[in-house]
């Protein structure tokens, strides 16, 4: 993927905003960026807050998402491991560095849960490179156990009852009460590979519902918006991601 300023204007800026505290360390983010291409990781797409407010959109949140050579990490199921980045320049989050999947047959991306893998949050004082250095190799080191997350959720299989419980609960990170067209609606199956019956796929299609839309939701008199704010998505990833493993336990 090619960043550009005119797309993606934050991950560019030069400096800090005005409205930051002397002690804050302006780190631009093609310098992480840099420091991650040495480590093998490649930026795939991007996306920041489009601020209304004129000349905030320099400073604003943005994630950008990166994946290591396909032929290093081990692909499970046509999935592979990511690293998402997390970060603004108006002082009001930290660079955060979290474990993602990426799965081909959706071209969708996740985000794992920070409690299970972690997340490493680095505060713009007291930077330094080797930081980023040390992220990348945790990453690496935890593809491998991963990816075998994803294999032990192939082999959970899910009854009808388990589904629908996983369903419902799958749709409260959503809507505050959702009725049975909408828990029906999120577990529905999107394309013939995601028909099965077992948590990772019941996870995936349910996943993608929830951050998609699209669908008639409430007894059918309203249609269910794409999630586009970067903190909705990452909340509605991680509780997901939570949701599965609780399940996957059971």
């Amino acid at each position: 993927m090619i960043l550009t300023k005119e797309n993606h204007p934050a991950i560019f800026a030069e400096k800090a905003a005005s409205t930051v505290s002397d002690k804050y360390t302006f780190i631009p983010t093609t310098r992480i960026l840099g420091v991650l291409e040495v480590q093998g990781w490649i930026p795939t797409s991007a996306q920041q807050v489009n601020s209304h407010k004129e000349g905030n959109k320099q400073f604003a949140k943005h994630l950008i998402r990166l994946r290591r050579d396909e032929a290093i990490v081990a692909e499970v199921d046509k999935v592979i491991p990511e690293i998402v980045l997390f970060n603004s320049h108006n002082g009001k989050s930290n660079y955060d560095l979290r474990m993602g999947l990426y799965r081909f047959v959706c071209s969708n991306g996740m985000v794992v849960s920070d409690q299970e893998f972690g997340s490493i949050k680095i505060r713009h004082m007291g930077y330094s490179d080797e930081q980023v250095v040390k992220a990348s190799q945790e990453f690496i080191d935890n593809s491998t156990r991963i990816m075998n997350v994803v294999n032990e959720w192939q082999d959970v299989k899910l009854d009808r009852d388990q589904m629908r419980s996983f369903g419902r609960d799958a749709a409260k990170l959503r809507f505050e009460n959702p009725d049975d067209l909408t828990i029906n609606t999120v577990l529905q199956a999107r394309r013939g590979e995601d028909m099965g019956s077992d948590l990772w796929t019941v996870f995936n299609r349910t996943q993608e519902n929830l951050i998609q839309g699209g669908f008639l939701v409430t007894d059918g008199r309203r249609r269910s918006r794409k999630i586009t704010n970067i903190d909705k998505n990452i909340d509605i990833n991680t509780s997901l991601w939570d949701i599965a493993s609780s399940y996957s336990n059971n």
